[in-house]
């Protein structure tokens, strides 16, 4: 019975939003990308922080460089970066290869990853923008590799996406994909919020409704006029799904200037495997993670004895993560995935 209230509350909220503040439908850039200065809370290694040997996540983050460069094999050849958000992971994969093109429907994430680009001195990475939905602007077998790092689940219908991008693939030519399936939000995050901060007087406070049954997720942002400290605060610093009740909603509607609702579909491995055979690749292997291999190789050292220059662990990382992107994984794990044309 207590389930069943609970159901029955946050039911209540997704209709109060739909009947009082009518949202509007939208893509996933008009939702969030289009608004956000770094995609990444400017914390990404490399691109906005000097790598720091003492940190698990910035081993993790050259294991997902060597993952995207040797499952594309993209070393000295011309890849692309499906969804490059603050210009990841092409900026730091640029370096190993011929050429780069990051490939966004958002232009805020397009003109970002192209200031980060110059700041940084790289000449072989660009980025270019193209309506979301829409046939890519690319000829057929312009690329040697693809990566699409958590984005063609971002796109209004994957399938098709998945679609194009095998079509801009040459013949040969490896896709490698990390994806966000729902998998682990079971058990209690089926519903959850976040709180983005727009700018000192006005957030947007996304209510998330996972389906995950279905496989799809609708986002409900209402962008707030106040601060995202002053949303806590009036959620009583406890932020949690729970603490957003239709009263709550209520008192804050006279504050709330826009409302968006965004659906976007979720593809499990399985629906991802069968949705890249239709689209003709000859082969699809889901395979162990480099990020999760280089953040297992950091927990083998102590602080005394870890390699602390980049140099010394990169040999370490890409031995390793060369042979764990080969090694298949049990798709009910929901692993990344290679696709060969």
């Amino acid at each position: 019975m207590i389930r069943e209230d609970k159901i029955s509350l946050e039911t209540s909220i997704f209709d109060w939003i739909e009947k009082e503040l009518k949202p509007t439908p939208c893509t996933s850039e008009e939702f969030i990308y289009n608004e956000m200065e770094s995609q990444s809370g400017y914390s990404l290694p490399i691109i906005y922080q000097p790598f720091d040997a003492a940190k698990r996540w910035h081993w993790a983050d050259r294991g997902d460089l060597f993952d995207f460069l040797y499952s594309t094999n993209g070393e000295g050849k011309k890849l692309l970066d499906f969804g490059p958000g603050d210009g990841w992971p092409s900026l730091i994969v640029a370096p190993y290869v011929k050429e780069v093109i990051g490939l966004d429907s958002s232009k805020k994430r397009v003109e970002i990853c192209t200031k980060n680009a110059e700041r940084m001195g790289i000449s072989n990475a660009s980025f270019v923008s193209y309506t979301s939905g829409t046939k890519l602007p690319f000829e057929d077998n312009s690329f040697d590799g693809i990566m699409a790092a958590s984005s063609v689940e971002q796109t209004p219908d994957p399938k098709k996406t998945i679609g194009e991008l095998y079509r801009i693939l040459k013949s040969g030519g490896r896709m490698r994909i990390s994806y966000e399936a729902l998998n682990d939000y079971r058990n209690g995050y089926e519903r959850d919020l976040w709180i983005s901060d727009l700018s000192e007087n006005s957030c947007k406070l996304i209510l998330f409704n996972r389906d995950l049954k279905n496989e799809f997720v609708v986002q409900y942002g209402l962008t707030v006029a106040m601060s995202k400290e002053e949303l806590e605060n009036k959620l009583s610093n406890n932020v949690t799904f729970d603490q957003v009740t239709v009263s709550f909603l209520e008192e804050t509607k006279p504050m709330i200037n826009n409302a968006q609702a965004l659906k976007t579909t979720h593809p499990s491995g399985k629906t991802l495997v069968s949705w890249l055979k239709e689209a003709g690749f000859k082969e699809i292997l889901p395979t162990y993670s480099g990020r999760a291999t280089a953040a297992k190789l950091f927990n083998q050292y102590s602080d005394a004895n870890r390699p602390n220059d980049l140099a010394s662990i990169d040999e370490v990382v890409k031995r390793t993560v060369k042979i764990v992107t080969e090694l298949e994984a049990p798709i009910a794990l929901d692993p990344m995935i290679t696709a060969i044309k």
